[in-house]
């Protein structure tokens, strides 16, 4: 008996020292496990220091996951080369337009660049969407919409991953295994919407994060409307069926940026012809569309 309390002693300082910090493993372990009577629908984090995400003492709330939440108490941040980007881009007062906002993690980070006069926000996951309004809830100018952008109106299987809150998708695959139905809008009309309200004439910026459906929602915009945005942030992995279109969307920008850590650090000016060797590669990359002149 003492030999067994010794080994089950020893086991779990073992595993409690793998597991310490790798919070990665401990949420996914949460995540997998059954939770017949209760279940924690989301964590509160304070933060201790400053960041571009939260200053002392402010909180943010978010889902356990094993991406996501990990991430964020390990740096304090949240894709923080968007954020910087715009930083060194922008010199002229922009509207942010955030469609698949999450958890308002990007909004909130770039509603600190003083450029960004407004915010519009677009999530159509509604737990998340309720978090998204307290990480938000300082932000002045800001609106919140609780549908997604879509080809068409109405409401749509929408497919989680339950590993990682931030990924839902129009699209299926073996990890996004629970579906879901919600609300989506015509993604053309909300773009002409958008151009039309911008009363200010601001600069605006669009920013997608669509979980492979990106390319599918780049491609069916209007090439009228598209022209008149300062910069579009989406991300890339497989163009499938809409090469045409996407190549032809892509030309109505003046330059071409990469941000793809599976290849280089950093964010990388290419050229147009330089593009297809990234799908070639099969890695997730975020693309980002500049026009320096307005059109």
């Amino acid at each position: 008996m003492r030999l067994k309390r010794l080994f089950v002693k020893k086991s779990k300082k073992f595993i409690i020292n793998k597991l310490s910090n790798n919070f990665s493993t401990l949420f996914q372990a949460f995540n997998v496990s059954d939770k017949p009577f209760t279940d924690i629908p989301y964590v509160t984090l304070k933060f201790k220091k400053s960041s571009s995400l939260a200053k002392i003492n402010e909180t943010i709330l978010l889902k356990i996951d094993g991406t996501i939440l990990p991430k964020i108490l390990e740096t304090g941040n949240f894709d923080e080369f968007l954020f910087n980007f715009l930083k060194k881009k922008l010199n002229k007062k922009s509207l942010f337009v955030d469609i698949g906002s999450n958890h308002g993690l990007v909004s909130r980070q770039v509603s600190n660049i003083k450029w960004i006069k407004k915010i519009i926000c677009f999530e159509p996951v509604k737990s998340i969407f309720g978090l998204s309004l307290h990480n938000t809830r300082n932000i002045k100018n800001i609106e919140r919409f609780n549908y997604g952008w879509a080809e068409g109106n109405g409401y749509k299987f929408f497919f989680e991953n339950p590993s990682n809150s931030g990924d839902f998708s129009l699209i299926p695959n073996k990890q996004r295994r629970i579906k879901h139905k919600f609300k989506f809008k015509n993604a053309k009309t909300e773009l002409k919407k958008i151009i039309i309200n911008n009363k200010k004439k601001l600069q605006i910026i669009i920013k997608t994060d669509c979980q492979g459906y990106d390319i599918k929602l780049f491609s069916i915009l209007d090439i009228h409307y598209l022209k008149k945005i300062h910069i579009y942030f989406l991300e890339c992995k497989n163009i499938e069926n809409n090469r045409i279109n996407f190549y032809k969307n892509v030309k109505l920008f003046d330059k071409i940026y990469i941000s793809c850590p599976f290849i280089h650090k950093g964010v990388k000016k290419i050229n147009f012809n330089d593009l297809p060797k990234y799908f070639k590669l099969k890695v997730e990359f975020d693309l980002i569309l500049l026009n320096d002149v307005k059109k």
